[in-house]
């Protein structure tokens, strides 16, 4: 014990971009049942946030060798813990308490010296599957215990299945990020690469995402690995679009991983432009919103009673409960960028509108893709968002021609 929290002190403060983690005296604390604790704080020297807890190491009821070699692991590992809870909340709260997800190791691992535990602390891969392990739990407790507080506890488990993981991409207020991921500029093109049209004009850049980059938030592997992932719009109409009249006015494109011989290329004369933006992705829980189809299978739900200004008991309740995790989009939270996950609708709902492009694919198949909203020096119309979809099942095959888009705007 004495040796243990020596390293502790000789290990901490640990340091990861703008987020500090320290030790709390009197550190280490072992409890008669064998349970180990210590006190965390952290601080974003960026938003000036600080929060303090005590974090348990591991559990009661634990072999005493096994369980302080595991100890002496998670201390000597805490930099590459860190790095992987700091990446992926982003510049989003960072609580000490989120660095207790590899307990999972001593209920699913093998490993029993601090050395076989190490490597495994280590390994990003690994590290990231216990992040996401532990962030789906904790997400599904969260919706049980807000579904149990509002009465609708017959529900929980259709809600909690309802859950996707997205990646909110804020944009970074510090400056320019070096980063292939981008929003807006110039897309990284092979040498002489012809620039996307629609017809006759030429489509606006939206948005340049690093696969790689993005990976780490990617709980539930659906996107590539690697490569870079770019969206162009048809902007010139300034209105919503008639794929059917006119084709697709949103097309994605995916470029190889080794992209060495890339350049960041200019738009053509003519072309709509927007400024570059940086920004900084962080996982984030999402549920449908109430306008989207992922609502009507709910038979046992008691949504006939919609009028707001005389709701059913129940309706009342779920709409209290998608204000917790879904709340209606508000100018105030904007903007909000998003890969994955959910819409967040600024009229209706854009899944139907989406699924009019494939009649046969039903509307819950269709994946969001990205949301691009609207910024300053870059509107998308009357201060519009632009929804980009693809069928699920062309997802997992990689097959990006059958992406399409809603655009919405006031």
């Amino acid at each position: 014990m004495e040796a243990l929290g020596t390293l502790l002190r000789a290990r901490l403060p640990a340091t990861h971009g703008q987020v500090r983690l320290e030790l709390v005296e009197p550190g280490l604390d072992l409890a008669s049942d064998g349970r180990l604790t210590v006190r965390l704080c952290m601080h974003n020297d960026r938003t000036g946030e600080y929060g303090e807890q005590t974090v348990q190491l591991a559990p009661a009821a634990q072999d005493p060798e096994r369980a302080h070699a595991y100890a002496q692991a998670w201390v000597q590992s805490l930099p590459s813990l860190l790095a992987c809870v700091v990446d992926r909340m982003g510049e989003r709260s960072v609580a000490p308490s989120l660095l207790e997800f590899p307990q999972v190791v001593l209920e699913r691992s093998q490993a029993r010296t601090a050395a076989q535990f190490v490597e495994q602390f280590t390994d990003p891969r690994t590290v990231q599957a216990w992040a996401a392990a532990a962030d789906a739990a904790n997400t599904a407790e969260w919706v049980r215990d807000v579904c149990q507080d509002l009465r609708l506890g017959r529900h929980a488990d259709a809600l909690v299945a309802l859950c996707r993981t997205g990646v909110d991409l804020t944009p970074r207020s510090d400056g320019m990020a070096a980063s292939r991921t981008r929003l807006g500029g110039c897309p990284d093109l092979p040498s002489g690469a012809a620039w996307p049209h629609r017809r006759d004009r030429a489509m606006t850049f939206l948005a340049q995402i690093d696969l790689a980059e993005m990976s780490r938030c990617d709980d539930d592997r659906i996107l590539p690995s690697a490569g870079l992932l770019q969206i162009f719009a048809d902007l010139t109409s300034g209105t919503a679009w008639d794929d059917t009249a006119q084709g697709p006015a949103v097309l994605v494109m995916t470029q190889p991983s080794d992209t060495r011989e890339f350049v960041a290329t200019a738009a053509p004369a003519g072309a709509e432009t927007f400024p570059q933006r940086a920004v900084i992705p962080s996982v984030n829980l999402t549920l449908p919103p109430l306008d989207s189809p992922f609502y009507h299978d709910f038979t046992e739900l008691d949504l006939t009673n919609r009028d707001p200004a005389c709701p059913g008991e129940e309706f009342a309740a779920f709409i209290e409960f998608l204000n917790e995790f879904h709340p209606p989009l508000d100018d105030d939270d904007r903007p909000q960028h998003r890969l994955l996950g959910y819409a967040d609708p600024l009229q209706n709902d854009p899944w139907e509108q989406c699924a009019t492009a494939e009649p046969d694919v039903p509307p819950t198949q269709w994946q969001l893709l990205a949301q691009i909203d609207s910024e300053p020096g870059a509107l998308l119309g009357d201060n519009g968002l632009i929804y980009v979809f693809i069928p699920r099942d062309a997802l997992a095959a990689g097959d990006f021609t059958r992406a399409r888009g809603v655009w919405q705007t006031h």
